[in-house]
């Protein structure tokens, strides 16, 4: 990881407010399809029967200097410059081909939990894919300690399609 790509990730430890879902751009080829993933990423979420819609808050990172990162180069990065956000969505080229724009949200804290006994396997306790409505609802709930991150994998990995769009 270079300097350069850290400058990217270092203000959203200090700007950032800890119920803004952290989401970066590694895919420049589509503006449209950025832009609609910034706008679903920016509607409520919540149980739209129960009328129990939240605000949805985006700290977007868009910087072209992060083309094709991977995401253990975010995951690298993040954890040295931002300690406290548990997870970060990524918008890379699978996010933007896709028509369910699925963003890839990584688990920060996963190695910090590789102590604990898990029944999961490694790929549902570090990653998954998430419609961008619904990533402020898993950022929230893992902030708050009311769910843990594999609750929200686990069922994107057992879905037909491998994204999570909502629970059963």
């Amino acid at each position: 990881m270079s300097v350069r790509g850290m400058e990217s990730f270092s203000g959203s430890a200090r700007e950032r407010d800890e119920f803004d879902k952290l989401l970066v751009r590694t895919h420049f080829g589509d503006d449209t399809a950025w832009q609609a993933v910034l706008a679903e990423s920016l509607k409520p979420w919540g149980d739209e029967e129960d009328d129990e819609d939240f605000q949805s808050t985006t700290f977007a990172v868009d910087d072209p200097r992060l083309r094709g990162m991977s995401a253990d180069d975010v995951r690298e990065a993040l954890s040295a410059s931002d300690e406290h956000a548990p997870v970060v969505f990524i918008a890379d080229e699978e996010t933007m081909r896709s028509p369910h724009l699925p963003l890839l949200a990584l688990n920060l804290v996963a190695d910090d939990q590789d102590d604990e006994p898990s029944h999961h396997s490694d790929a549902i306790r570090r990653q998954c894919r998430i419609v961008p409505r619904e990533a402020s609802g898993l950022h929230c709930n893992v902030v708050l300690g009311n769910m843990d991150f594999e609750d929200w994998s686990a069922t994107a990995h057992s879905s037909p399609d491998g994204i999570f769009h909502s629970f059963p």
